[in-house]
């Protein structure tokens, strides 16, 4: 077969900016007008010109002649299609992703080759109309195609077998610029990539992309090794022993406390945007007008005089930055003044975090639609103000978050996916929130850390708007946040300590959010009954709710009953077996319930008294059987005392 190629389609190959012109390729175009007859077997050995890199004539012209020698068999001339798939993946397979062609090149290059086979394949045809059209611009399968293999587009899946596959994460490497070693799920950001191979590149041929990216790219998940954490500088393994981890297939060896280089097989979204340096110093800095002189360790401890919460404060900060351990804890800075430094604070992690690594989504968000987008490319969720009174009707979204768990998100105008979050949140707060979400698996979750001093009249707005910035600073709190922090166990945790004042915040905001709770404390050791009757508990908790809430409205009785068995399951002095049992009394209420003439309990009082004796008012006729509460210890009674009866 003859090779009609003209000096136009030979000098498409020629690197004008550079004036890469390869001798071969006037060798080939000279043979080729005194001999039209000759095949690409004939052509003449490549000589290359002094000022030219041999590597870059060779892929185009091993790739044309590999094309060319494939098609050169077939008696009719191949369809378009054919040839534009064959070549691309020839040409790709000889190109090294670490050292592509400039997009420019690229395109240059394989539109070349593949209308150099098309000029081949046009000599066959004996008629115009056979004849195959040349191409203009690459099409929006090659762009996908070059997009897979030389910038690493995946597809990530959440940590679910099940998870359909519409709703995967797709991804593109990003081994340059600020968010280097991580990968983008941006579809502007890959739009942008795929324009540098054809600036004409429409809308609707970048969906015909996305489509051929989501069926042919690699399916996998997020690096969530507790230890690897993804900083400026590369990978850092946090453990205390060297190792090696398989990630695909590959093999990375992590030695204790270092790093490692990025790599594409290391899927992360987001980075902390601060270098790793060993062992810095920690900066002392003295103010030039009032002279203070202030260290960040020194800064961190005066935040609070509780035992235990600098400590704490420390491992939150290395929280933030330690996204993929499984903490279980938000925690929610607390305060009911200002001037307490848990702004400042924030200001510090989101500093450490580095732009589009955290996102701030207030409590009463997480129940809206497209609140939760930001996650996508979020290390941490870091809000320094939540609205005074609000009220989290939804908080199911917010505990799967802390426990890592598979949420979907809806994402405007855009398809919605299936995403598991790996972070850590810090909510500030001047009040408690109401939640509607009144169970112990939403109480574990919350980790309340008091902020009791008040910088009134002693502000250094300098801190938050200068030192808390500088590069030095940053670098030792990261350093000291990796090898340093820990109260139990220094540069090795995998756990918030609780101190004792987070505890008792705690234990105030369940008696602030619960009133079912609130007046179970009230009320729990000053029942002369050992059966609490439902209907018994429900009146005497409506009687002080009206006290101690005038302006608010009392649960339901269904409501009531469901809290208080909720809430005394962990009660060591009283317990429930099964509230829909009925429980003769027996002896156990035959004492007087003071509490009764105290809130002025009608339906309980003494039907036969109408005197003041306050005891006397407070014995009840009773019913054969009540369904309650019991008391562990209490007055002896007999087997038949205790006696059950299923619900009618």
């Amino acid at each position: 077969m003859s090779l009609e190629w003209n000096r136009v389609e030979l000098a498409f190959l020629f690197d004008y900016e550079t004036n890469r012109l390869p001798t071969y390729c006037r060798q080939v175009l000279d043979a080729i007008e005194k001999d039209s007859s000759m095949t690409t077997s004939d052509a003449p050995t490549p000589v290359f010109d002094d000022n030219l890199d041999a590597s870059w004539a060779n892929s185009v012209t091993d790739a044309l002649n590999s094309v060319l020698d494939h098609f050169s068999g077939h008696g009719d001339i191949a369809p378009q299609n054919e040839i534009v798939t064959h070549a691309t993946a020839v040409y790709l397979d000889l190109i090294d992703p670490t050292d592509a062609p400039a997009p420019r090149v690229l395109e240059k290059e394989l539109l070349a080759i593949v209308n150099g086979v098309c000029k081949f394949e046009n000599a066959k045809a004996s008629t115009a109309p056979e004849r195959l059209p040349l191409m203009r611009y690459l099409t929006y399968w090659q762009i996908a195609q070059i997009l897979l293999r030389l910038h690493h587009i995946i597809r990530i899946a959440p940590n679910a077998k099940d998870t359909d596959r519409e709703y995967d994460l797709l991804a593109m490497y990003q081994a340059t610029g600020r968010a280097r070693g991580t990968y983008t799920t941006s579809e502007d950001d890959i739009r942008t990539t795929a324009r540098m191979y054809n600036t004409q590149l429409t809308l609707k041929e970048f969906a015909e992309v996305l489509a051929v990216l989501r069926e042919d790219s690699p399916r996998t998940h997020q690096c969530t090794h507790r230890d690897l954490i993804a900083v400026n500088n590369g990978v850092f393994h946090y453990g205390r022993e060297a190792r090696d981890i398989v990630v695909g297939d590959k093999t990375f060896h992590l030695e204790s406390k270092s790093l490692v280089p990025f790599d594409p097989a290391l899927v992360f979204l987001a980075k902390c945007h601060i270098d790793y340096v060993e062992d810095p110093d920690n900066p002392v800095i003295t103010h030039p007008v009032d002279g203070t002189v202030w260290d960040i360790e020194s800064w961190v401890r005066e935040l609070s005089d509780d035992e235990g919460i600098p400590e704490l404060l420390w491992e939150i900060i290395g929280a933030i930055i330690r996204p993929h351990v499984s903490w279980g804890k938000t925690a929610w800075f607390y305060s009911e003044q200002g001037n307490n430094g848990k702004g400042t604070l924030c200001s510090l992690m989101r500093n450490l975090c580095g732009p589009r690594s955290h996102t701030s989504i207030p409590l009463s968000d997480f129940g809206k639609d497209f609140a939760l987008e930001p996650l996508v490319r979020a290390n941490a969720i870091i809000v320094d103000e939540n609205d005074v009174g609000i009220f989290v009707d939804k908080a199911a979204n917010l505990k799967a978050i802390v426990t890592n768990d598979v949420i979907q998100i809806n994402r405007k105008y855009r398809m919605p996916i299936a995403y598991q979050f790996f972070g850590f949140m810090v909510q500030c707060l001047n009040e408690f929130p109401r939640v509607k979400d009144k169970s112990e698996s939403f109480y574990r979750r919350q980790l309340f850390v008091p902020f009791n001093k008040s910088f009134t009249g002693m502000e250094r707005k300098y801190i938050k708007d200068d030192y808390l910035q500088r590069r030095e600073v940053l670098e030792y709190a990261l350093w000291y946040v990796l090898n340093r922090a820990g109260a139990a166990d220094p540069g090795h945790y995998y756990q918030l300590s609780e101190p004792v004042t987070t505890k008792k915040v705690l234990a105030e905001y369940k008696e602030a959010n619960d009133p079912v709770r609130a007046f179970w404390e009230e009320f729990r050791e000053r029942f002369a009954w050992d059966l609490v009757p439902f209907t018994f508990g429900y009146d005497l908790y409506k009687s002080w709710f009206a006290d101690v809430s005038p302006s608010g409205s009392p649960v339901s009785n269904k409501q009531f009953v469901a809290d208080l068995v909720a809430i005394v399951r962990a009660d060591p002095l009283w317990h429930c077996p099964d509230k829909n049992k009925k429980v003769r009394p027996g002896q156990m209420m035959n004492d007087p319930e003071p509490l009764i003439a105290e809130y002025e309990l009608k339906k309980w009082m003494n039907p036969h008294y109408s005197g003041t004796d306050a005891k006397k008012k407070s014995q009840p006729v009773l019913q054969s059987n009540y369904r309650g509460l019991l008391r562990h210890v209490g007055p002896a009674t007999h087997n038949d005392d205790t006696d059950t009866e299923e619900q009618n």
